[in-house]
């Protein structure tokens, strides 16, 4: 029987089932390449800075996960060794937007004028710790490294239910297997509330982002305004995303992807001549909070939870996974993860 199973293979079950086998643990992946998944869909922004609307606490939790992120990569850069940071986002703030291109005119000697934290007169502020990372890379090695780790299994066969008593589950998957394991992780995604069985209802709800590529890279660095973000990426920039109550409808409008290429034009004029190069969807989880349910479950202690990281599974991943594998395996907490409870929400579980 393994010492556990962890149910998704998105950047969150994969990074955690890593973490689990690096503190001796034994631990079965069970997942399926869902379309639309959230770790594949999206730009890989590493935003911990940005934004007024985080609380004090949970902001250093963002920041922890952020500082984590060298020693995270450098067994996956092993694999991969052109996956890295991009390192340095600026924010254009919402008041002085849309912005005069000739202001930055995107060259290494103005950008590096930007002072870390500082607005410039015309209204960007370079967030200097803050980064990108190539999501779909970082992907492809986190699962070539679970293929490659002894202590892992990994099942192309997603869990449908699980089953759980106070020392051990037993998880089922589509495929009509099973398997018993001391502890089941949630790590499913937006997926997580269609399975069978779990201790509590999950508020959990899928949260759709379209977005766009456009030939050319322009910046040198991420630039974000409000919701619009870009993001250099090879010979290509990134833009996003929208956020859209639509269920787990994946596919694309033309409506969307135009109004995100108007307001990439905006920030940035040289694009617009620049030609649409593929256009996707994504679906995040997301939680009445927008904040990860990161905890053991008060009633079924065999099952712990590690889902609803809206958007910033990228960012979180690292955190998340240290954080379940101290969980698991007794270690004392090196985070505070009250605001990460499962019992921050009311009436969550069934009777």
């Amino acid at each position: 029987m393994p010492d556990a199973v962890v149910i998704g293979d998105g950047v969150i079950g994969l990074s955690t089932a890593l973490q689990l086998a690096g503190v001796g643990l034994r631990c079965h992946v069970f997942g399926m390449r869902q379309a639309g998944a959230a770790s594949s869909a999206a730009a890989g922004l590493l935003a911990a800075n940005i934004g007024n609307v985080t609380p004090p606490n949970i902001r250093a939790l963002f920041r922890a996960s952020l500082a984590l992120y060298p020693q995270y990569l450098a067994p996956l850069q092993a694999i991969d060794p052109g996956l890295r940071l991009l390192s340095g986002v600026i924010e254009v703030l919402e008041e002085h937007a849309p912005f005069d291109e000739r202001h930055l005119r995107l060259e290494e000697q103005t950008l590096d004028a930007l002072q870390p934290g500082v607005v410039a007169p015309f209204g960007a502020v370079l967030h200097e710790t803050d980064a990108a990372i190539d999501n779909v890379r970082l992907v492809a090695a986190l699962r070539k490294a679970v293929e490659a780790e002894r202590r892992l299994v990994y099942h192309d066969d997603p869990a449908i239910g699980i089953a759980a008593e106070p020392r051990g589950a037993k998880v089922t998957m589509r495929s009509g297997a099973s398997l018993d394991t001391s502890t089941v992780v949630i790590g499913a995604g937006a997926w997580t509330p269609m399975i069978n069985g779990l201790p509590r209802v999950l508020p959990v709800r899928p949260l759709k982002g379209q977005m766009l590529s456009v030939a050319g890279s322009p910046l040198i660095r991420p630039v974000m305004a409000g919701h619009v973000y870009l993001v250099p990426r090879g010979d290509e920039t990134v833009i996003g995303a929208t956020s859209e109550e639509a269920g787990f409808d994946a596919t694309v409008t033309t409506e969307a992807i135009e109004s995100l290429r108007q307001a990439a034009v905006a920030l940035v004029p040289s694009l617009a001549s620049a030609a649409v190069a593929r256009s996707w969807a994504g679906i995040r989880p997301a939680t009445p909070d927008m904040l990860p349910i990161i905890d053991r479950d008060p009633e079924q202690p065999s099952v712990v939870y590690a889902v609803g990281h809206s958007r910033n599974g990228i960012l979180l991943a690292p955190l998340t996974a240290i954080a379940i594998a101290e969980l698991l395996s007794g270690a004392s907490q090196s985070f505070g993860l009250k605001p990460f409870s499962v019992t921050r929400f009311q009436g969550g579980a069934i009777t």
